[in-house]
């Protein structure tokens, strides 16, 4: 009994490992600490969290769900240059921006937050981070909008 609840534990760790270490090794901007999960903290002088970056691996929902208006949550979604979004999100009380890539053959939502204070609509830092991280890995953002309209057009035609 000691040996199959030792390896069901070790089965659980290996595979919130695994799930961990599918994200490539992405060269990350200065000042940014890796927490793991695709999370990556950049702390004041204070200590205190200033900005946030996330990488996700890409799936239909979420890339929906983050490139949506949601007004009715207090999430607003805008276009902005090269790809990009920027978003504000009243409830979180965060603003940032985030992009659709492509690396090594896999899509990624990437996304840079800081929190909301003062202008929700001054995205100069959040968006500088993906224009860095971008350059670091030799990244061009994907066209969101038309990847999401065509796996929308895809799922109603599989619903029919």
């Amino acid at each position: 009994m000691k040996k199959i609840l030792l390896c069901l534990i070790l089965g659980l760790f290996l595979i919130g490992f695994a799930s961990a270490a599918n994200l490539p090794n992405f060269k990350m901007i200065d000042g940014f600490n890796d927490t793991g999960d695709g999370v990556f903290l950049k702390y004041g002088s204070n200590n205190k969290v200033e900005q946030t970056f996330f990488i996700l691996e890409y799936n239909e929902h979420d890339a929906a769900d983050y490139l949506s208006n949601d007004t009715a949550y207090g999430y607003t979604i805008y276009n902005s240059t090269n790809g990009t979004y920027n978003f504000v999100d009243k409830p979180l009380k965060e603003i940032g921006s985030i992009e659709l890539i492509e690396f090594e053959g896999k899509r990624y939502i990437v996304e840079s937050w800081d929190p909301l204070s003062g202008n929700d609509h001054d995205f100069t830092d959040t968006f500088n981070n993906l224009v860095e991280f971008n350059k670091l890995n030799n990244i061009t953002p994907l066209n969101a909008t038309e990847i999401i309209e065509h796996e929308l057009s895809n799922l109603t035609k599989r619903n029919k």
